[in-house]
């Protein structure tokens, strides 16, 4: 969520407090005042600014120089969050295919999605997070490590597979933070809530089975969010372009579908390890 979505919201509300005002007359009520009250205490306005800050940190601190797939080789092995079939719906290493290349912290985050066959992620009511092929399964450590930050409490947001709603008072929702190596740290966010099964000083393994698909925080529809980061803050940290060793990728059918963005037509692996891109199908 983007600084300018919360101050739309704040705006709604004070429309709302007008109406009131001219409805009942209440000559004491400060609208302006309450206005900014409510943005200064609402977590999501400042996570937006945390947003703008961390662009200005990351590329102050490193003189513009952000990582790269040229530039950066992984310290540990990784492989994919999950066991079965997904699709990376939003992701790459290349500014034209990134999840969101003007955020240091995400500019090589991936979004992963269940799709049928038609393009598909969900069969039945799209407002019902159950109807979501991926949305309860599980979700794996994707390199051996310790667990940093677990967030595991907030609700599931609504949602109708379209439009992004934030139930939460951080956009992550429900996530799990591990540290693998001494400046590499996984993020996996929007899991289901109640169902992360391990806490912050737990070592995990590779492959071993942490939590389930969800859809809290700033989501549209179930997925798993996935980013390899520098640092434990999600805000000031930097993304990390990572490979994954030994998987298998395709092209998604009917991709386009679902999804009208160009995507590349074949992908890059070296020894082993292969640098995804959106619109393919990935597996172990």
């Amino acid at each position: 969520m983007n600084v300018f979505i919360s101050i739309t919201r704040k705006l709604k509300w004070l429309a709302l407090l007008g109406l009131l005002r001219f409805v009942f007359d209440v000559p004491n009520l400060h609208l302006f005042t309450l206005f900014w009250w409510l943005i200064l205490f609402d977590p999501l306005f400042w996570q937006s600014i945390w947003q703008v800050g961390g662009i200005l940190y990351a590329n102050i601190v490193r003189l513009g120089k952000l990582p790269s797939k040229d530039s950066y080789i992984c310290e540990c092995d990784y492989t994919l969050p999950f066991a079965e079939k997904w699709v990376a719906v939003n992701g790459g290493v290349d500014k034209k295919f990134s999840h969101s290349w003007n955020l240091p912290s995400q500019r090589y985050a991936y979004d992963f999605f269940i799709m049928d066959d038609e393009g598909g992620t969900s069969a039945g009511d799209k407002t019902q997070v159950k109807n979501y092929f991926c949305y309860g399964k599980d979700v794996i450590a994707p390199a051996d490590g310790e667990v940093e930050e677990v967030k595991n409490h907030y609700a599931e947001s609504k949602t109708n597979g379209e439009k992004a709603y934030c139930g939460a008072n951080d956009i992550r929702g429900n996530f799990i933070v591990i540290k693998h190596a001494e400046n590499e740290y996984s993020l996996i966010a929007h899991l289901m809530p109640g169902s992360i099964t391990v806490k912050a000083g737990d070592g995990v393994k590779q492959g071993e089975v942490i939590a389930k698909c969800g859809n809290s925080g700033n989501t549209s529809e179930p997925h798993i969010h996935f980013q390899l980061q520098s640092g434990k803050n999600f805000f000031t940290s930097v993304g990390l372009p990572v490979a994954f060793r030994n998987i298998n990728a395709q092209p998604k059918t009917n991709y386009e579908k679902r999804d009208k963005r160009p995507r590349p037509d074949r992908l890059q692996t070296i020894d082993n390890k292969t640098y995804i891109n959106r619109g393919f199908e990935v597996w172990t």
